[in-house]
This record gives C-alpha cells, structure tokens and sequence, in this order.
C-alpha cells in the first residue's frame, strides 16, 4: 500500500472537491431552472407568526345581532342583578353601585340636598353583561343620578420648611374643601339599538 505525500493528497482532495462542486452547481442550476418564481421561506418571505384569519363579517353581525337580543330580554324582565357603573366625574373615575357614598376632595356648585345627574359614563354592568362606551355611553341609554350630601373641608395640613443657622422658616396651612355623594340610581334604557 502506497503512502501518499501531504502535497499529493492536497492535490488529489482539492480535485474531489472541485469535482464535487460542479456536480452540485449543474444539479442546482436545472433544478432553478425548472421551479422559476419559487421563493426559498426565510422570515422575511413569510413572517415567524401565524397568519390571522379574520371574522366574516356576515356571521360577526349576526352574532352581534343574537347577543343585543340576550341583553334586550334580560333587561326587559329585569332579570340582571345588581347594577354597577364607571363614572367620569371631577377629574377622576369611580366605580359606583346603588347606595354608594362618594367623598370627592373639590367643591361642586350644588347645596346640600340637591340631585344631580353624572353624564359622564364609561361603563354600566351587571351579573351577565356589561355594556362598554367609546369613550361614552349615550346619555339616553344610561342614567345615574346622585345626591349631595354633605358640603365640609378636610384637616388641615400642614407643610413647613425650615433652615437652620439661616433664620429661614416657611410655613403653609392647607384646607382643602370636601363634598359627599350618595348614588341614588343607576337605570338602563329599555331596549338597546
């Protein structure tokens, strides 16, 4: 058995391989040549994820439709439990059911006694349904009306700076006006559209 030398081998395995190469050039070549258009998948031909089919619009109507139905008729036999909202009111969000007492730490142009209506409402909902706004709901479909209980003002707070060795001292006293409301009601239309 004859041993090659390190430079015959060299030689013979770089002919192997250029062999090589050429085979798998022409074999790749016809095969190009037969699947035009065909694009190789990498994550830019087609993303990672998977592809999001969308509703048909026809069967999403009719369910919207069904569901409106539900609503409708739990309403119209008063069969929805206890009802809660979500209220925009003086710059702030509160959630409120029946009886509900809120302290609000601003003052209202309203005497004691006086109802009013808080018109801003987000959302009303109860055991089986709720009913989103964007950003509101109508102020025909909903109402929730509330009363003014009690008009005062908070503690006093106190805030004070002071320096030493500089004869500095600032001292400031804040009272800050508070108003208590009572939820009366929360009423839904009727019938939704």
């Amino acid at each position: 058995m004859a041993v090659a030398s390190g430079a015959a081998r060299g030689r013979l395995l770089g002919r192997a391989a250029s062999l090589l190469w050429s085979t798998v050039r022409s074999q790749s070549s016809q095969s190009t040549s037969s699947q035009q258009g065909l694009v190789p998948k990498t994550s830019l031909s087609s993303p990672p994820w998977p592809e999001l089919k969308l509703p048909d619009p026809i069967k999403e109507a009719e369910h919207h439709k069904g569901i409106v139905q539900k609503v409708n008729e739990l309403i119209a036999t008063g069969q929805y439990g206890r009802l809660f909202a979500v209220v925009h009111f003086a710059s702030r969000q509160w959630k409120v059911t029946n009886e509900d007492l809120i302290l609000i730490e601003n003052h209202i142009p309203a005497e004691c006694g006086d109802r009013i209506r808080m018109e801003k409402v987000l959302l009303v909902g109860a055991d089986d349904f709720t009913l989103l706004g964007k950003p509101l709901l109508g102020k025909d479909l909903v109402r929730v009306e509330a009363t003014v209980i009690e008009k005062t003002e908070a503690w006093p707070r106190m805030y004070m700076r002071f320096r030493r060795k500089r004869r500095f001292q600032r001292k400031r006293i804040i009272i800050q006006p508070q108003t208590v409301l009572r939820i009366n009601t929360i009423e839904i239309a009727p019938i939704l559209s």
